[in-house]
């Protein structure tokens, strides 16, 4: 439920490629704990707002402000040290490795024990593997990944892999996390487990999505965006922005993504 402080703010995002402008003229403001959508048809520039918004690329115009901090300029490590969480398109996790194994590697910027501390297993090397293994149980829980703790994760079927990215993102306990087409590729059944993941996981949490499954977009989000052409349509209840009719004029005839 948000708080009514704002999490991520745009101001008149544009970016240009030579001649080509993908955005134009974006403006948003998502408020704390408030879980917000944002979609478009093929080519509307989704992706690259969702890149500008978590820092993964500088806008030609425009700012964005996370947790009231312009973040121009800044490296995404920078970024992820204020409390921001990404989650990718493409599944990025460790597959060679166990399930645990990812939620260690996700979480080695917050142990302070030193390779020298590990090989003696000195009393901050303990401290750090207590604490990871508490909160792996937590998050490996949270995710419906515990029974599976120990599987290689390029063996796990595809909606438990998404699940671990998930899972992965939240070893941080981030206060904002941006999920990229969460849903992609899943089946109905995974669909309705991966919605039911980020319910458990939102509150407490500002969550931004995009998203081309609309039936995610209703379940999970009070507001969303539509954008096309690199232009804004309309924010407001994805019920409201699935029937305005821009939005229904800039889907149709549209292959859905």
């Amino acid at each position: 439920m948000s708080d009514g402080t704002v999490a991520v703010r745009a101001e008149g995002i544009a970016k240009h490629y030579g001649g080509v402008k993908a955005l134009n003229g974006v403006s948003l403001a998502v408020e704390s704990g408030e879980v917000f959508g944002i979609i478009g048809p093929n080519g509307a520039g989704k992706s690259t707002l969702f890149d500008i918004l978590s820092g993964f690329t500088a806008p030609t115009m425009g700012t964005v402000e996370i947790l009231g901090r312009d973040i121009g300029g800044l490296p995404p490590y920078r970024i992820a040290r204020t409390g921001v969480a990404r989650t990718f398109q493409r599944t990025a996790i460790f597959g060679d490795t166990s399930v645990e194994n990812n939620l260690l590697y996700a979480s080695h910027t917050t142990q302070r024990h030193s390779v020298l501390g590990r090989m003696r297993r000195s009393e901050a090397w303990a401290r750090d593997r207590s604490s990871f293994r508490a909160k792996a149980d937590a998050v490996l829980a949270l995710a419906g990944l515990a029974s599976v703790r120990q599987q290689t994760a390029n063996t796990l079927a595809y909606g438990m892999q998404r699940r671990l990215a998930v899972a992965i993102a939240l070893m941080k306990d981030p206060a904002i996390l941006f999920l990229d087409e969460p849903a992609a590729g899943m089946n109905e059944h995974e669909t309705e487990d991966f919605v039911e993941l980020i319910r458990r996981i939102s509150p407490g949490r500002t969550i931004l999505i995009v998203e081309h499954d609309m039936a995610v977009i209703r379940a999970l989000c009070g507001r969303a965006l539509a954008i096309a052409d690199g232009q804004p349509v309309v924010i407001d209840t994805p019920d409201k922005v699935l029937t305005h009719p821009q939005v229904v004029a800039a889907y149709l005839g549209t292959d859905d993504e």
